[in-house]
């Protein structure tokens, strides 16, 4: 039987849906030209992600200083605080979600957030309120690592104080997240949300599921197999 579950954060718990004004009404406060900026932004994608950039004001600043353009911390700042909401307000919670999580840890399992995210994203987690639900989040940004590197996930292991053996990892595959899940001795459970990487992500995975609510079977089944 698992003594733990590590989730995945987006496209997997929570849904990102279209028409984010966000980098729009950034860039026009900051007198920035999306077609030029955003560009910049993505670029700095995994340093973000990695903590190597510390945050999304550095990010914004770096972005717009390749453009030509420098913006002040301060400005930044500013900015990305008063159009937060609207980022925000474009991410919502998958509708079995709350249910899943809590169910689980009714049932005695400790569960962990394993996620590549930087600080915006840990902040769209907590707007969310889903940090209750956690014994514990491990955010690439603080920790350094990226998903599908195994210290990613050993370290959340180590700090739910079970073994990479008695865990599974539920996410929608990018990244390669249920490899590396695989490579430290997780089960892995891929939910299908039809996406660009869901077909190579299927090799990956011991279980594939369209939907959150087939995880505990999922992992009844798994648990009896490696039993």
């Amino acid at each position: 039987m698992f003594q733990g579950v590590c989730f995945d954060l987006f496209s997997t718990l929570v849904h990102r849906s279209p028409g984010n004004p966000f980098f729009r009404d950034v860039g026009q406060e900051l007198g920035l030209d999306l077609k030029a900026w955003k560009p910049e932004y993505d670029k700095l994608h995994d340093e973000t992600m990695a903590g190597i950039v510390p945050g999304i004001v550095e990010r914004i600043s770096l972005a717009a200083k390749a453009t030509g353009v420098h913006c002040s911390p301060d400005a930044v700042r500013a900015a990305v605080t008063r159009h937060f909401p609207g980022m925000a307000a474009s991410f919502e919670v998958d509708d079995q979600a709350v249910a899943l999580l809590s169910g689980l840890r009714e049932r005695g399992l400790a569960l962990a957030l394993v996620s590549n995210a930087s600080d915006h994203a840990e902040w769209i987690f907590d707007h969310l309120r889903l940090r209750e639900y956690f014994d514990i989040t491990v955010f690439s940004h603080r920790v350094k690592t990226l998903k599908p590197h195994p210290g990613i996930y050993l370290h959340a292991t180590d700090q739910l104080g079970v073994s990479a053996e008695s865990c599974a990892f539920v996410g929608d595959g990018q990244h390669h997240e249920l490899a590396g899940a695989r490579g430290v001795g997780m089960a892995t459970i891929l939910l299908d949300r039809g996406l660009a990487h869901t077909e190579s992500a299927r090799a990956e995975a011991d279980v594939v599921l369209d939907g959150l609510a087939g995880v505990p079977r999922a992992l009844e089944e798994l648990g009896a197999a490696r039993a």
